[in-house]
C-alpha cells in the first residue's frame, strides 16, 4: 500500500507540475514528456524505497531480479495511471466541446427566436389591431386604409427578412408606413421630415433599420397634443443617415424597441467599420445609421 501510494502520488506531482508549465499548449510535447518523467520518477522512487526498506528495516538487500520485477510492475502501473489520466482528459475535452456546441446552438436558437419575435413586433401588431377595431366603430373608410398600411408593414418585414441589404428608397417607404400606423395612437402628433436627394435613395441599409430606429424613438419619447414629435431624417457627410428628434425621454424605457436597436447595432458591425451611433446632446436625440454602398465589383460577383 505504501509503495502504491508513493507511485500514485509521484505521478500526480508530475502531472500537477506539467499542468502549471504546459497547460493548454504544447499538447504533442505534453504526452511523451509526462509519460517519460512520471514513469521514470515513480519507478525510481519505488525501487529506491523498497531497497532502503530491506537494507535498513530487514537487514539484507534484495536480489537484482526481485528489484527488476518490482520495477517492471510499478512501471506498468505508472503507464496505466497515465493512460487513465489521458483518457479522462480526452473525455473531458470532448464533453467540453459538446457542451460548448450545445450552448452555441441554444444561443443561436434564442437569437433566431428573438429576431423572429422582433420581426413580428407584437406590440405594433396588437396596437394596430386595437386601432382597427376603434376605427371600424367610427370610420370604416379610414379603417380599410389603416389595414392596408398594416398589411404593407408586415409584407415588408416578411419579404425582406432574408435579404442582407436594401435600398434607402424602400426603407423610407417602410418608415412612412410605420409612422402612419403609430400616428393613430398618438392622434396625428407624429411627423416624419425626410430631407434626402433622389441620388441618396440608392444607398443601402440593413433591412428594417429605419423603421426600428423610428419606433425606438417614438416609444421612448413623451408625445402629447402640447408636445408633438417631429423626426428629421437627413444624410450626413454621405456616411450616416441621421435620425434627429427632440429629447423628451419617458421615465420607463420600452425594452423591446431598445433591444431591437441593440441587435441592429451588432448587425452593422458585420457590414461596416462605422458603427451605429446613438447620441443625446443639446436637447436633441440622434440615431446615426451608417449607409452602405454596393460597388460594381460586388454586383458583378453577386
Amino acid at each position: 500500500m505504501a509503495l502504491s501510494y508513493l507511485s500514485f502520488e509521484s505521478n500526480r506531482l508530475v502531472i500537477v507540475l506539467l499542468d502549471k508549465f504546459l497547460k493548454g499548449k504544447y499538447l504533442l510535447l505534453r504526452i511523451p514528456v509526462q509519460l517519460i518523467f512520471s514513469t521514470i520518477i515513480s519507478t525510481m522512487l519505488v525501487v529506491i524505497s523498497i531497497s532502503l526498506y530491506f537494507i535498513y528495516a530487514l537487514g539484507f538487500s534484495m536480489a537484482g531480479t526481485q528489484l527488476l520485477v518490482f520495477g517492471i510492475i510499478y512501471l506498468v502501473t505508472s503507464l496505466l495511471y497515465n493512460v487513465m489520466y489521458f483518457s479522462n482528459d480526452y473525455l473531458q475535452r470532448e464533453n467540453t466541446l459538446k457542451l460548448t456546441a450545445e450552448k452555441q446552438q441554444r444561443e443561436v436558437l434564442e437569437m433566431e427566436m428573438a429576431e423572429f419575435r422582433n420581426d413580428i413586433n407584437p406590440d405594433l401588431l396588437y396596437e394596430s389591431l386595437e386601432n382597427v377595431i376603434s376605427l371600424m366603430n367610427r370610420k370604416n373608410d379610414q379603417a380599410e386604409e389603416y389595414i392596408d398600411y398594416l398589411a404593407s408593414a408586415y409584407r415588408y418585414v416578411l419579404t425582406n427578412r432574408q435579404r442582407e441589404l436594401i435600398s434607402l428608397r424602400v426603407e423610407v417607404d417602410a418608415a412612412q408606413n410605420i409612422i402612419r400606423l403609430l400616428n393613430e395612437r398618438y392622434f396625428g402628433q407624429l411627423k416624419l421630415d425626410i430631407a434626402l436627394q433622389e441620388e441618396d435613395l440608392a444607398l443601402q441599409l440593413i433591412p428594417g433599420s429605419l423603421p426600428i430606429a423610428l419606433e425606438c424613438i417614438v416609444r421612448n419619447t413623451i408625445i402629447s397634443n402640447q408636445e408633438p414629435l417631429t423626426i428629421k431624417c437627413y444624410l450626413e457627410d454621405d456616411e450616416y443617415l441621421v435620425i434627429q428628434s427632440r429629447l423628451n425621454d419617458r421615465l420607463i424605457q420600452h425594452s423591446e424597441s431598445a433591444m431591437a436597436l441593440t441587435r441592429l447595432q451588432k448587425s452593422y458591425t458585420l457590414y461596416s467599420d462605422r458603427p451605429l451611433i446613438q447620441v443625446k446632446a443639446y436637447e436633441e436625440n440622434y440615431i446615426k445609421l451608417p449607409v452602405l454602398r454596393i460597388t460594381e465589383e460586388a454586383l458583378t460577383h453577386a
